[in-house]
């Protein structure tokens, strides 16, 4: 479930926990006046705290030296969760958990959230029990261009932070004739051998200059240079893994509201947890405080 992986997560990296429950209060429309939200009444908010204090006290049992918040918002759930998103240093939500078919859109929450969000998005299924276990590997997928460094950059640091391996897959379906080396000078055959390799080295490249940032980012990588659609060699890499992690496109305003075909079919049907990172930071965020998970 979300509140456990969020915690295992928050307690590993040494972060607080802010549990956040959005009331959905409705706008109110005034004559010649902005609309408004009217202040909830002391049942609605009093079965919001109760909720959160059953929260509370489970996590007290798994992890009782972790440092949870709790925050009761009048916002919608996206609007309340794309808020908090701006000063925390990721968001985690859970799946509705309908299997390999869930919902159509996961949810309008999940996605609008995972499109739009400021932060890193993590979309736990319902199924996956409580971690408590060494991380074994982080999946991530790259396309080799400057798009996919951001998720690139956050799947090493939870490898690193977690101990476990890292595994960059580049998908690809057809000839990369970009790259004039694999085409051979007579005929223009595509030369598949050369292709891999120049690709190889191009992923292995990006690994080296996401991890020189950080000196201590000494983790164990591998890159597979799959002939396959992108969110297939996804799912297929990541089926045991312990985080699958995918590129946003950063876009905002309506075309934000898009993830992206692969971005969509990943967090439809992987059966680990996905996060989703955006490739732009949003323009005039700031930092303001401690970041939390």
């Amino acid at each position: 479930m979300a509140l456990a992986w969020a915690a295992d997560v928050a307690r590993e990296v040494g972060r607080p926990l802010r549990l956040l429950h959005a009331l959905n209060t409705p706008l109110a429309n005034i004559p010649f006046e902005q609309p408004m939200r009217p202040l909830p009444t002391l049942e609605t908010v009093g079965r919001a705290d109760a909720l959160l204090s059953d929260a509370v006290e489970r996590l007290r049992e798994i992890a009782p030296d972790l440092a949870v918040r709790t925050q009761v918002s009048a916002l919608s759930a996206p609007e309340a969760l794309l808020t908090a998103c701006r000063h925390a240093e990721r968001v985690v939500l859970g799946s509705r958990g309908l299997g390999a078919v869930r919902s159509v859109l996961l949810g309008s929450v999940g996605v609008r959230v995972a499109a739009q969000a400021e932060c890193p998005v993590v979309v736990v299924p319902a199924p996956l029990g409580y971690p408590g276990r060494q991380w074994r590997q982080v999946v991530v997928g790259v396309d080799g261009t400057e798009r996919s460094e951001p998720a690139l950059g956050f799947a090493l640091r939870e490898a690193r932070w977690h101990g476990a391996e890292l595994l960059a897959v580049y998908a690809w379906e057809s000839p990369g004739w970009d790259d004039p080396l694999t085409l051979p000078s007579a005929g223009y055959a595509f030369d598949h051998d050369t292709f891999v390799v120049r690709t190889h080295e191009r992923v292995a490249r990006m690994i080296d200059v996401a991890g020189a940032e950080d000196t201590a980012a000494r983790v164990a990588t591998r890159i597979e240079v799959p002939q396959d659609q992108p969110a297939h060699a996804l799912l297929e890499a990541g089926s045991h893994a312990d985080l699958i992690v995918v590129g946003s496109r950063g876009r905002g305003g309506v075309r934000g509201l898009l993830l992206g075909s692969v971005g969509q079919t990943v967090l439809h049907h992987a059966r680990v947890p996905v996060a989703v990172v955006r490739g732009v930071p949003a323009a005039g965020t700031e930092d303001s405080g401690e970041p939390e998970t």
